[in-house]
C-alpha cells in the first residue's frame, strides 16, 4: 500500500504543479508597458520659410543673435519628439499665405511643409531636424522645437539661411493653437501653425 500511496501522491503532484504554476504567473505584478505613440498627444504643424528678394546693405544681418525664448527652467534633454507622419500638400492650411507672398513680389518661398509629431515637456530642448520633417532645400538648415507646457504650447525654431550670405531665427515662443505665428528676420522669416490632432477614444 505504502508503495500505492507514493504513486498517488506523485501523480496528484504532477496534475496540480501546472495550475500553482499558472496561478502565480497570474499574481505576479505585471511589468509596465512602455508609452506608446498613440498614448501621447499628437500636433499637426505646418510651416512655410520664406526669404526677401533684396537684403538691404544697411546692417549686417549675418550676425546670428541671442536665442530668444529658449531660456527657462526646464532641466533640458528629455525625450525626443517623434514625427508621426508627413502631411501631402492636400493637407496644407497656408496655402494662402503662399499665395499672398508670392503675389506681394517681395518675398519668394523656399519651403513649405506639414507633419504630426509628439511634443516632450517644455524645458527639454529636444527638436526635429528639418530633414526629419521632409525639408532638404540646399542653404537650409536647422531644427523646429515643439513642446507642451501647462498652460500652453511652446514653438521655436533654430534655423538658418544661406544665400548669399548666412542668416538665422533663433525664437522660442508660447503659442495657441490653430493660430498663425511670425517669426521674423529682415533677410527670411518663418510662418507656422500648430493645431492637437483629435484622436479616437481608446475602446
Amino acid at each position: 500500500m505504502k508503495g500505492l500511496s507514493r504513486v498517488v501522491i506523485s501523480l496528484l503532484a504532477a496534475a496540480l504543479l501546472p495550475l500553482f504554476g499558472r496561478a502565480g504567473a497570474a499574481d505576479a505584478p505585471a511589468r509596465p508597458a512602455a508609452p506608446a505613440v498613440a498614448d501621447a498627444p499628437l500636433y499637426d504643424v505646418e510651416m512655410v520659410v520664406f526669404r526677401a528678394v533684396k537684403v538691404g546693405p544697411a546692417e549686417d544681418w549675418n550676425v546670428v543673435p541671442p536665442g530668444r525664448g529658449f531660456g527657462n527652467t526646464g532641466s533640458g534633454g528629455g525625450a525626443a519628439p517623434q514625427v508621426v507622419r508627413i502631411l501631402g500638400a492636400n493637407a496644407y492650411r497656408l496655402d494662402g499665405v503662399v499665395d499672398d507672398l508670392r503675389i506681394n513680389g517681395s518675398w519668394r518661398v523656399v519651403a513649405h511643409a506639414a507633419w504630426v509629431q509628439t511634443a516632450p515637456a517644455w524645458g527639454s530642448h529636444v527638436g526635429v531636424p528639418l530633414s526629419q520633417v521632409g525639408v532638404n532645400v540646399p542653404g537650409l538648415s536647422g531644427t523646429v522645437y515643439l513642446e507642451r507646457a501647462p498652460l500652453y504650447l511652446h514653438l521655436g525654431f533654430d534655423v538658418s539661411l544661406t544665400h548669399g550670405a548666412t542668416y538665422t531665427i533663433n525664437e522660442m515662443r508660447n503659442v495657441r493653437q490653430n493660430e498663425k505665428q511670425y517669426y521674423d528676420h529682415p533677410a527670411f522669416g518663418i510662418i507656422a501653425v500648430v493645431n492637437e490632432v483629435k484622436q479616437p477614444a481608446t475602446p
